[in-house]
């Protein structure tokens, strides 16, 4: 088989790299949340690729190069009355002065190989190199039939058992969880990846890891490569609360693996996991630009770098707490020149409560007569929580105690549209995120990064390394995150079609 010249994606990294050395530069993040500064790039020149002239006889790279009044690159400064340059980003002339040339990157230079990709899929997907019948099988057909073949044998190892194995590997790392009890009372750490791993394998939408009702705690047999329906140990005491289940929300290998003080460990884990967003920066909460101005309480002043959408009136702090008797509890008002804690409290401490019926194994717990939950405040002698350390529900206090409800966002979009995401309960929580439309690209981000082997999406310093822009390129089959998203949702939230419409894709079976 004659394959030319192919650049390998081993080559396009060092390129890459090459790049970023000379330029000394990242390029800019079109996915950075408002507010977050752990993900500011430097603006990088444009690299772009072109034929030999007298600026570049060697027909390599070149680079546009910002001017004032002048557009300049691989070839001489257009004059073109119609193609003035406008600031900083110049583009290279096509000589008319009207229609500049679509931005040609290295990327371009990719050929398409589908033995190599075929490869690369094999063992992404089941562990294992294909065989020597099916890469000759596929190799030595004519070009323009080697596609369908490709397709063909993608989707056989989608349903190859092996798959399963694979997926599980994949929720356990994305949970960062798994294995069995440690100590005595503690429930498995297996059943929430093996929940999520059996839905996608099975076809079933993927918003049943956030919201199924009954046999949430299944397992898996490795060496038959097979799940088993089956119920989590917690069952009985959320049946006696007539607490209604509802996925991984309610998985006791959860909530006690991320037990911990006012909940925020399990707040930060669904945080993170569903959301694509790290727990630790200013992107923990709902950042915008045009927070409310309203003081903690009445008669203070604003809080300096407020950027939540929330009312910071609603949640507990030092002026708003119930503070009869000597209990203390934590000022989530404070700040200082580099941290404003409402910024993410102001949506943790409404959505915290709804976790924090578990106790350290799980175990649903009814509140006591007191009102208080089965974790603990981190003040003098480790009280139980009450909900007015997480939000502020006396209107003698603060104007929005009617408002101080549990919910998972003060407002989401679901298809595009704002609306408010109220949540009494964790069947209501897990309705809400399985409606969001930040969680279900999360989870398209996420399937993108497995099947390009890049890292996971919060361990990167809060940077999303997902190249899914709406891009200009005029190759339809290139992929964008609107369009696997969209894709998603019309499967009926099968995730299985979004990993094999990446497989099948231009991007993945170029080199």
């Amino acid at each position: 088989m004659d394959k030319g010249t192919v650049i390998k994606r081993g080559v396009m990294i060092a390129a890459a790299s090459a790049l970023a050395a000379a330029y000394g530069c990242e390029r800019p993040n079109p996915y950075k949340l408002s507010g977050d500064t752990s993900a500011v790039f430097e603006d990088c020149p444009t690299p772009s690729t072109g034929s030999g002239n007298a600026n570049n006889p060697t027909g390599g790279p070149t680079v546009t190069v910002a001017t004032t009044g002048v557009t300049t690159g691989g070839n001489n400064p257009t004059t073109g009355g119609n193609n003035p340059t406008t600031g900083g980003n110049t583009v290279a002339s096509s000589g008319s002065g009207n229609q500049p040339p679509l931005e040609q990157t290295e990327l371009d230079e990719r050929e398409r190989d589908y033995t190599e990709a075929l490869r690369t899929a094999s063992f992404l997907v089941v562990g294992d190199a294909p065989s020597l019948a099916q890469i000759y099988e596929l190799g030595e057909l004519p070009a323009d039939q080697q596609k369908a073949k490709y397709v063909e044998l993608v989707d056989k190892l989608l349903a190859d058992p092996r798959f399963a194995d694979t997926l599980l590997t994949f929720f356990k790392y994305t949970f960062k969880m798994g294995g069995a009890s440690t100590l005595p009372g503690e429930p498995t750490r297996e059943t929430a990846p093996t929940l999520a791993a059996k839905t996608v394998f099975e076809d079933k939408p993927w918003t049943n890891i956030l919201t199924q009702a009954s046999a949430n705690c299944p397992t898996f047999n490795p060496m038959t490569h097979t799940f088993a329906d089956g119920n989590c140990a917690n069952m009985t005491s959320l049946a006696i609360a007539s607490v209604a289940q509802a996925g991984i929300l309610t998985d006791p290998g959860v909530q006690s693996l991320f037990y911990g003080n006012l909940s925020f460990r399990r707040n930060r884990f669904f945080h993170e996991t569903f959301l694509c967003r790290s727990g630790n920066e200013q992107a923990g909460g709902e950042p915008t630009d045009m927070p409310p101005q309203d003081p903690p309480c009445s008669g203070g002043a604003p809080i300096p770098g407020y950027q939540n959408k929330w009312p910071v009136s609603e949640i507990a702090g030092a002026c708003n707490s119930d503070n009869s008797g000597p209990r203390k509890h934590v000022d989530f008002h404070a700040y200082n020149i580099g941290n404003v804690c409402a910024n993410c409290h102001s949506t943790w401490n409404h959505r915290s409560p709804l976790f924090s019926q578990f106790d350290s194994n799980g175990m649903w717990q009814m509140l006591t007569p007191a009102g208080e939950y089965a974790v603990l405040v981190p003040v003098d002698g480790s009280p139980k929580a009450k909900l007015t350390d997480w939000l502020c529900t006396n209107p003698a206090k603060c104007p929005n105690a009617a408002q101080a409800k549990t919910a998972w966002k003060l407002s989401m979009k679901v298809n595009g549209v704002e609306q408010a995401a109220p949540a009494a309960s964790l069947a209501e929580l897990g309705s809400q995120m399985a409606k969001d439309d930040e969680v279900l690209e999360c989870a398209v981000k996420r399937t993108w990064n497995f099947a390009m082997g890049r890292a996971d999406i919060t361990e990167v310093g809060g940077r999303s390394w997902v190249s899914l822009p709406d891009r200009k390129d005029p190759n339809a089959e290139l992929l964008t995150l609107q369009k696997l998203t969209q894709a998603f949702k019309n499967n009926n939230y099968n995730l299985k079609s979004v990993l094999r419409a990446i497989l099948v894709s231009d991007d993945f079976t170029r080199f």
